[in-house]
Order: structure tokens, then sequence, then C-alpha cells
């Protein structure tokens, strides 16, 4: 009872361990879901933000005023003399030199410093501001091109898959053929060439069907890549994939918003850039401002009682105007002020190649749909058409050649239907993504 109940333990821990390692979706949806928590670059992207978010509180911080507490101690060596009129000591007519200190003296106290002006800060902390908002469109557009991606792979997979299981029909369909061709051979109603024929389409269908099946696992490597899953791991996809009539609506062919915002915010960035480099030829107003006590002393010792300590409070303010900064500040400015100009004509130029793709995109897209429908409809004629001269050349009624003619359309229009399903599917995700 033990043995099997250690058995038992050991199939169930096995298939447990067989559903994790195995991930199953159904949609296209469910795979943007787990990519979008498990994809290492949109981590990476959101670790990017985290830092862009910290940089923006560092550079407002010139907006509140720094205080700081501090202790200072001194030992004066030796303490310098001041000559005064000898008329202050009884010696009138001469000069005595006199020490006003104490050995050592002591501060404690607080320094408040606080810029109220500085336009260089402002617009430091404006460029930290758009840096954050870039770094948040540059994840944005990161998360449209993942969906993109896994849509592509997604229903190039579900071709694959389809592609394989009507290869494996075919297959059969040329075993059939070679089946028939070889007993006709015996019977001394055909010859070998026509038998070497049969051998070699039953070859070209199983290269083809070897060949959907390497590009079904090469899109299954590059979705786990995506999805941040494991070599291990199984993937499997049960969605299915048919064209759509001609009827349906079709996703709205939304503008690549997230791509052109990155050239706005770049744009932004330089304005900002140029103002910063503005600034330096503009006044600087800041105030300080200390509160504390001092002590003296002839001791090295200092006493914290609060008779001994003096008070010493002051507060200042300083204005600072630049009168000539050298001529290298004049040429940043310039440089900037070229850089925002390149920046603004970039935005425009790639908001008009933007509207021209995305418009020839919707055209092929609608296009595609309509070389779906019709190749689907061919691709079934020909089906029948195979049917039929399946059973002619099995009575004897048509020559090999001729069935392997139809064979020979048939395998054309079955290629034509699933590149073109393809292919549909890939500008119909494009759109998609964008939503």
């Amino acid at each position: 009872m033990r043995t099997k109940a250690i058995y038992f333990s050991a199939l169930m821990l096995a298939a447990v361990l067989r559903l994790q390692a195995q991930q199953s979706f159904s949609s296209l949806d469910e795979l943007w879901r787990f990519a979008l928590e498990n994809n290492a670059g949109q981590r990476i992207q959101q670790m990017q933000v985290e830092q862009a978010q910290a940089q923006k509180r560092a550079a407002n911080a010139f907006l509140f005023p720094t205080v700081s507490a501090g202790f200072n101690g001194q030992d004066n060596i030796d303490i310098s003399e001041t000559p005064v009129p000898g008329e202050l000591v009884g010696q009138p007519g001469e000069t005595v030199y006199m020490k006003f200190a104490k050995k050592y003296n002591y501060s404690a106290g607080i320094n408040v410093n606080y810029n109220v002006l500085n336009w260089q800060s402002v617009y430091q902390s404006r460029m930290a501001k758009v840096n954050l908002e870039q770094q948040k469109a540059g994840q944005a557009y990161s998360e449209q091109n993942l969906k993109e991606q896994i849509g592509q792979l997604y229903y190039a997979a579900l071709t694959a898959q389809k592609a394989v299981a009507i290869g494996e029909s075919d297959w059969a369909v040329a075993d059939t053929l070679w089946q028939l061709t070889q007993k006709r051979f015996e019977q001394g109603l055909t010859d070998a060439i026509a038998l070497n024929q049969a051998q070699i389409s039953k070859n070209s269908v199983a290269q083809q069907l070897e060949a959907s099946r390497n590009y079904q696992n090469e899109c299954m490597a590059n979705l786990k890549t995506l999805l941040g899953l494991e070599a291990a791991s199984t993937l499997v996809l049960t969605g299915s994939m048919e064209p759509e009539s001609t009827t349906e609506a079709l996703p709205q062919p939304l503008p690549n918003s997230r791509y052109t915002e990155l050239f706005r915010l770049k744009e932004s960035y330089a304005t900002a850039e140029q103002k910063k480099a503005s600034a330096a030829l503009l006044p600087e107003v800041s105030f300080r401002g200390y509160f504390g006590k001092n002590q003296f002393s002839d001791e090295f010792s200092f006493s914290l009682k609060s008779e001994n300590w003096r008070p010493n409070n002051y507060l200042g303010m300083s204005i600072s105007v630049p009168v000539f900064t050298g001529w290298g500040n004049r040429s940043k400015v310039s440089a900037a002020k070229i850089e925002r100009q390149i920046a603004a004509q970039t935005y425009t130029d790639e908001l008009r190649k933007s509207a021209i793709a995305d418009s020839l995109s919707a055209q092929k897209m609608l296009s595609a749909r309509q070389s779906v429908t019709l190749g689907k409809e061919t691709f079934e004629l020909s089906g029948q058409n195979l049917k039929l001269a399946s059973a002619k050349y099995g009575q004897g009624l048509i020559s090999l050649d001729g069935y392997l003619k139809i064979f020979d359309d048939y395998l054309q229009a079955e290629s034509r239907y699933l590149n073109d399903l393809s292919e549909f599917y890939s500008y119909k995700v494009l759109f998609e993504s964008r939503k």
C-alpha cells in the first residue's frame, strides 16, 4: 500500500509539473495580457519610467530651501594682534597691539539657503518633466510594438498550424496516388516514368509539410521569447483563424499616434533645453540665513550651559546679474535653437510619413481581405477538382499527367490562399495593436 501511495503521489507531481510547464492560449487578447506582465522588455521600460520619476523629483528640489545643522570648533593657535591707540589703555601717544579673541571658540546653528529665482533650474525641471513623458510614451510605443509582433506571430503560427493540417491531408493524397500508380505499374498499365512522377510528387508534398512544421516551430519559439517563457515550456494555441467575409467590419485604421508622440516630445525637450541655455544670461536671486550661537573659551572643553553661549543670527540676500560670461553661452544658445528647429521639422515630417504609411496599410488590408475571400473559394474548388480527379484516375478515365496537373493546381491554390491569409492578418493586427 505504501509503495502504491508513493507511486500515485509521483504521478500526481509529474502531472502538476507538466501543467505548470504548459501554457495554453485561446485568443490573442490572452497572449497580450500575459506578455505585458511577463515580457522582460516591458519590465525594463517600467523601471526606466520609475527612474525618470526619481530624476524629476531631484530636478524639482530647487523649489524647496536647503537646511543644514552644524557644529564647529576652532583652536586659535596664534591669535592675531590688532593695533589700537595707546589712549585706550593709558599709554597716550603710543600704538599698542592687543589680542581680541579667545584660544577656543565654538559655534552651533542652522544654515538655510533658498534660491528664489534660478531660471536654469526652472527649465532643468521642465526638461526632467518632458523626459518622464518621453519614457512613458516610449513604454506605450514599446507596448504597441510588442502587441503587434505577438499578433503577427500568433496569426503566423495559426496559419502554419493550418498549413500542417492541410499538408498532412495532401501527403495522404499523394501517398494514395503513389500507391495507385504502383499498383497500375505492377499490372503493366503504366510505365516507370509515371511511377517516378508519383514518387516525386509525394516527396515534394512531404518537403512542403516539413517546411510548414519548421515554420510553425519557429513562430512558437519566437512567441515564447516575447512571452517570457522558458525554453522547456510548452506553448499551445487553441484559437481559430478563419477569413472574414467582405461585409464584416474591419478594425478602424487608427493613426500611429504613439509613434509620432515620441517626436513631439523630442521637440518639447529641445525647446526646454534652448530656454535653459538662454537662462544662463538671466539674473539669479537667492536668500540665505544662519541661526545659531557662539561660545568662546580659554580652555579646550566647552560648556553646555545656555549663559555661556552668545546668539549669532543673520539673514542675507544675493542678486547675481551676468554681465559677460564669454561667447560660449551664446554659442550654446544658438546650437540649442538649431536643435529645436531640427526636432520640429522631424516631428512634422514624421507626421506626414506616418499618415501616408497608415493610408497604404489600410488599402492593403482591404485588398488582402478580398484576396483571401477569392483565394478561399479557389482553394475549395481546387479541392473538389482533386477529389473528382482522384476518382477518375482510379477508374482509368484520366492519365497520371492530368491528375498531377490538377494536384499541382490544388497545391498552388493552397499556397496562395495561406499566404494571403497570413498577409491579411498581419495588416489587421497592425491596427488592432493601436487600440
